[in-house]
């Protein structure tokens, strides 16, 4: 997917999350899923995403399709600002080393004093 396929789809799920209640100003941990085709470009990636500020889970190892996979990950608030600043440069490090960017992922927050809600309230909308 391009980047302007990844930023629009970001948007939606930030939309969807907002008219959930998720409270996405506040920090929480966002992950995004990127693979590559050998070993060097996986290696060189870690190093770039790392000195750019992000954690490497480098713990993926190769997929049925033997490409190498990382979970690039920080502590972050989801606003529409940094999650689109961290989606744009984590991209950008992907596509450098020849990589392919596969999605992206972050938790739930509550309104204060609101119990959480289980899988199908948030994916519906009801407690």
């Amino acid at each position: 997917m391009s980047l302007i396929e990844e930023l629009a789809k970001l948007r939606r799920a930030l939309a969807e999350r907002a008219a959930l209640g998720d409270q996405l100003d506040a920090k929480r941990e966002m992950e995004h899923f990127v693979s590559f085709r050998s070993l060097r470009e996986v290696t060189e990636a870690a190093d770039h995403y790392e000195r750019s500020g992000w954690d490497v889970d480098r713990s993926g190892g190769q997929d049925a399709n033997s490409r190498y996979l990382l979970r690039v990950y920080r502590e972050q608030p989801l606003d529409v600002e940094s999650a689109e600043q961290a989606l744009r440069g984590v991209h950008a490090i992907t596509e450098k080393h020849g990589g392919t960017y596969d999605g992206f992922g972050a938790v739930f927050i509550d309104p204060d004093g609101s119990e959480p809600k289980g899988f199908f309230g948030r994916l519906f909308g009801t407690p």
